[in-house]
This record gives structure tokens, C-alpha cells and sequence, in this order.
């Protein structure tokens, strides 16, 4: 029986006594293998590579936007009080120039007149027809019908008439007014008969003009006219139309005349 069961607790000793045969033959011995030991082969070395060269870090920067404008403040002073209302009445000049004088115009002129030479003086009457292809120039193809007296330098003496027929050219210098200046140059000829103690005598004439006249635009269809004119022709009759008896007593003749004379008149525009 065990020991240990028969022991109690307040025992100052208790022992196991066994009591018996022999020593039991001894246990087999325990062979205690130890572990087999494993030679881990080291691990690989641990190599730290450094890092590849990183390429340089390019930092752009945006371009920095312009600076804003500088701020203006524009301070505009106290307005003045609106100048004061001033009506200008304005002439119309062209209006009137086109009004007066068109682009192209036609019309009749009549005019009383007065000639006056060395040895003749004589009035009447002129009429033309007129025709203003541009502001600028007019072309007047007419007639007339002067009467009064011839002085033969004293040899004849007598009535006299004559029936001129004569082209003119007038050049206006400011057609865009009304009162107008124009010059004048022609030509014509001429048809007259003398009065003579023998009777009556024809002559016949070729010459040329030029004068310097006024043109009174009153409105659009009717104007007054003033000019003087110089002429001078040659008679191409029989005979010399002049004679004279000179210092030394000898008879002298000419067949060139020249002289003067003025007309004022008016003339009514149709339009073109």
C-alpha cells in the first residue's frame, strides 16, 4: 500500500516502505536521442543596391500672367451747362448755281444797239439764238437790222442801212452766280446800202468782234444782258467805200473800217 495514503497531514515525517523481494531487475536504459541538427545554410547576404540616380527634377513654372492693367479711375469734372443754341442760316450756293444755270440750255436773246465808226453812226435792233452746251460757254448765231447816217468824209452824205449776220462764242467766267461776266469773239458778215447824190449804193463786208459783257440771271428762264464790242472788216465790193481828198488834193479810198458799238438786251432760257 502506498505510503502517502497513510501519511496525514500533521506528520512530521512520512516515508514509503516498501517491503519485499529483491531489487527489481534495473529499467531498460532510456536512450534519449537529442535532435539531429540542422545546418541551415546561411542566408544570402542581403545586398542593398543604391537607389538608380534619379533624373533631375524639372519643376516648370507657369508663365506668370501679366500683371492686370493698372486701375484707371477717370474723374470726369462737373459738366458744363450746354453752350447755347445758335441758328446759322446757310447759303445754299449750289443749289442756286443749279437752279439758275442747268447743265445744258437753250434760248432766244434780243438786244437794241448802237454803232458808232469814223464816218458812220447807226442804231437798232440784234436777236440771236443761244445755245449753252456747259455752264461755261454759249454760242449765239444772229441777226440785226441797224439805221442812220453815212458821212462820206464829206465827198457823200446820206442815209444808211444794214443788215448784219454774225456767230459768236461766249466764254462765262462765273456761271455759278447770278450776275455773270463773259467775254465774247465772232465773226460774220454783212449786208448795207448807202445813200448817195447818184442814188443808193450797196456794200458788203466780212470781219470779226470781240467784246466784254454782264449777264443778270434774275431767274431761271430770264436774264438781262450789257456788253460793247469792237469790230473791224474789210468791204470786199466793187470800188472803195471811203473817199477822201487828201493834203496834197489827191482823192484817197479804203475799203478797212473798224469801230464800236454796245447792246442791251435780254434773253429768255427755255432749258435743254
Amino acid at each position: 500500500m502506498r505510503a502517502e495514503a497513510q501519511c496525514r497531514p500533521d506528520d512530521i515525517f512520512c516515508a514509503e516502505l516498501r517491503i519485499g523481494p529483491a531489487q527489481p531487475p534495473p529499467p531498460p536504459p532510456v536512450v534519449v536521442q537529442p535532435p539531429p541538427v540542422v545546418v541551415q545554410p546561411p542566408p544570402p547576404p542581403v545586398v542593398v543596391q543604391p537607389p538608380p540616380p534619379q533624373p533631375p527634377v524639372v519643376i516648370v513654372q507657369p508663365a506668370q500672367p501679366p500683371p492686370p492693367p493698372p486701375r484707371v479711375v477717370v474723374v470726369r469734372p462737373a459738366q458744363p451747362p450746354p453752350p447755347p443754341v445758335v441758328q446759322v442760316q446757310v447759303e445754299r450756293r449750289r443749289v442756286v448755281r443749279y437752279e439758275l444755270v442747268p447743265e445744258f440750255d437753250i434760248g432766244v436773246h434780243i438786244a437794241l444797239a448802237g454803232l458808232m465808226t469814223e464816218n458812220v453812226g447807226m442804231g437798232g435792233f440784234q436777236g440771236a439764238f443761244r445755245l449753252r452746251p456747259i455752264r461755261h460757254l454759249a454760242i449765239d448765231i444772229g441777226a440785226g437790222i441797224f439805221g442812220g447816217e453815212s458821212l462820206n468824209y464829206g465827198a457823200d452824205s446820206g442815209g444808211r442801212w444794214e443788215v448784219p449776220f454774225t456767230a459768236n462764242l461766249l466764254f462765262f467766267f462765273n456761271p455759278q452766280h447770278r450776275f455773270q461776266v463773259y467775254a465774247l469773239v465772232g465773226a460774220g458778215v454783212s449786208i448795207a446800202g448807202q445813200e448817195t447824190r447818184l442814188g443808193e449804193r450797196e456794200l458788203e463786208y466780212v470781219g470779226g468782234e470781240a467784246g466784254l459783257g454782264f449777264e443778270w440771271r434774275i431767274g431761271r428762264h430770264f436774264a438781262l444782258n450789257l456788253d460793247a464790242r469792237g469790230f473791224l472788216r474789210q468791204h470786199v465790193g466793187d470800188g472803195y467805200e471811203f473817199v477822201r481828198r487828201g493834203e496834197d488834193g489827191e482823192l484817197e479810198g479804203t475799203n478797212l473800217s473798224g469801230g464800236f458799238y454796245g447792246t442791251v438786251g435780254m434773253t429768255f432760257y427755255f432749258g435743254g
